[in-house]
């Protein structure tokens, strides 16, 4: 991946001397749920409305903070105080002003959305937030807050004057928002394509491309075909891909990028269901040892997914640990000390309730990594006498089952913040209001979790991590299955800047920056 990578031409902003110019046609599977930015969760939605609308603050390149919306931002001596002042002159795409108040309501309105859960996620033990005047804005913090630039970061400005319901299932931004952003929305065709066109009056100039078309193909196989034929400009193709298709690709009109990702895989086992199948954590270590994760990671996604030991992982951890292995006959020793055996030779182990059975959730769809994941464990569970059975669910209707703890076993994805904070997925506290789905508890990965909230200390951090690492692999609170990674087809003429660990353009300015010399270009 690292040499596939090295191996992509970029011109690190060159071409910026050539005007603004042509289209960027994303290809893509999924169809965003909806581009209401205060209720996107799901990738593509947040993907269309980071390109719609601003955060106070951003990352560039390198995963430093700088000022976005923001011209400038500085903490107080004790860290309790975060004041952001707001660049001057900044309109809504209606044409409305930008101002401090605007702020003060996408914070409250977080507040009331969804139960606060992105309103939690995002300012942690936010106090209160202020604007002394219209290009100020005061956060107070009850504690220090390691992921407070982080969370301005995630929280995308709304305009005030269009008020959202909380209480309502619609609004009239569901299917046309307005932000701040860099592109304006032009109009969503279902089931066709996404298209925002260039924000020229942006204060950060104009992006490098005219239009941001997010095209909805059907299928994979469709989009890699629509790549081949120059239909799409950038699209995931797929580890599979790679593996049929290894180095050089010089003659193919787009250039392949590999890169890793902070996405984490994993299977979430709930310790709240009421039969308690999964409240022994040796069961847990059974169930991990039962998922062939390596062979998962190499065979099946050509080694550009790879294993992991915890969800910290991609954060980092303990140098050299390896995750647990796989081991049926190690599982079937665990299970049998747990003492669910097969008491009525049906091949099935017996818990006190009945057979040790149980439904595996996983998203249906145009991924195939969750069916993929839901299967290799069922096949190989069965072979222990554990039965389980698949349940597929569309992304709409899985949601609101794992947020509400309503499963047993469910295939999860996480897109990790690019700094740690651990708190929202593994605090006790958050098995309500959290991500804390599988309602894991431990007084001592809480300890963990507050202290590196409360820590602006790197090395502590790291070593803090290394602890929660360990804890988790002990317990197994859930199964990681894998960190994915990334194969990408972009077309020839985008002059991009240099791949860094912050991806292709998922920093700031990042897109703003890629543009296509006036000889090479397609639309005009």
């Amino acid at each position: 991946m690292a040499a596939l990578a090295a191996c992509s031409p970029s011109s690190g902003g060159a071409g910026a001397s050539d005007p603004p110019g042509d289209w960027l046609v994303y290809g893509d599977t999924v169809e965003p749920s909806t581009l209401n930015c205060a209720r996107a969760t799901d990738r593509a939605a947040w993907q269309v409305c980071r390109l719609v609308c601003d955060s106070l603050v951003d990352f560039d390149a390198s995963l430093s903070f700088v000022p976005r919306l923001a011209e400038s931002f500085s903490f107080s001596g004790d860290g309790l105080t975060l004041t952001l002042r707001l660049r001057e002159g900044v309109t809504w795409h209606d044409g409305r002003p930008f101002t401090a108040r605007d702020v003060l309501y996408t914070v409250e309105l977080l507040r009331a959305l969804d139960g606060g859960r992105r309103h939690q996620h995002n300012f942690g033990p936010l106090a209160s937030v202020a604007a002394p005047d219209d290009r100020t804005v005061v956060a107070s913090y009850r504690e220090p807050f390691s992921g407070a630039l982080t969370g301005w970061r995630e929280t995308l400005i709304l305009p005030a004057h269009i008020p959202v319901d909380p209480a309502a299932s619609v609004s009239p931004l569901d299917r046309a928002p307005v932000g701040t952003g860099p592109f304006r929305f032009l109009r969503w065709d279902p089931q066709q394509q996404v298209v925002l066109e260039a924000n020229e009056s942006y204060f950060g100039g104009p992006p490098g491309v005219r239009r941001y078309v997010h095209r909805i193909v059907p299928s994979l196989d469709t989009l890699r075909a629509a790549a081949q034929a120059g239909e799409v400009d950038v699209a995931p193709l797929g580890t599979d891909w790679l593996r049929a298709n290894p180095p050089p690709h010089d003659g193919l009109p787009f250039r392949v990028v590999a890169a890793p990702t902070r996405y984490v895989q994993l299977v979430y086992w709930n310790l709240d269901e009421p039969r308690r199948l999964f409240a022994d954590p040796r069961v847990r270590r059974s169930m991990t040892m039962l998922l062939d994760r390596e062979g998962y990671a190499s065979r099946v996604h050509a080694g550009s997914y790879r294993t992991a030991l915890a969800l910290t992982d991609p954060w980092g951890g303990r140098a050299g640990a390896r995750p647990l292995p796989f081991d049926p006959s190690e599982a079937s020793r665990l299970l049998d000390e747990a003492d669910l055996v097969d008491r009525d030779g049906d091949g099935v182990r017996d818990t006190p309730s009945g057979p040790f059975a149980f439904t595996l959730l996983y998203t249906s769809g145009a991924n195939p990594d969750f069916r993929e994941i839901a299967s290799l464990f069922e096949r190989q569970a069965a072979a222990a006498g554990v039965k389980v059975a698949l349940q597929g669910l569309d992304w709409p209707m899985m949601k609101p089952r794992v947020q509400a703890r309503d499963f047993e076993a469910a295939v999860y994805q996480w897109g990790l913040e690019p700094l740690p904070d651990p708190y929202p997925y593994l605090h006790s506290s958050q098995i309500g209001p959290g991500f804390n789905f599988g309602a894991y508890r431990s007084g001592e990965v809480d300890r963990i979790c507050e202290e590196t909230r409360r820590t602006h200390d790197r090395l502590r951090v790291k070593a803090l991590l290394a602890e929660l690492q360990g804890i988790l692999d002990r317990d197994q609170p859930h199964t990681i299955v894998a960190v994915p990674g990334t194969v990408t087809a972009v077309a020839r003429r985008f002059r991009t800047p240099d791949l860094t660990e912050a991806g292709l353009w998922n920093w700031y300015p990042g897109l703003l920056a890629w543009r296509v010399p006036a000889s090479e270009r397609k639309h005009r």
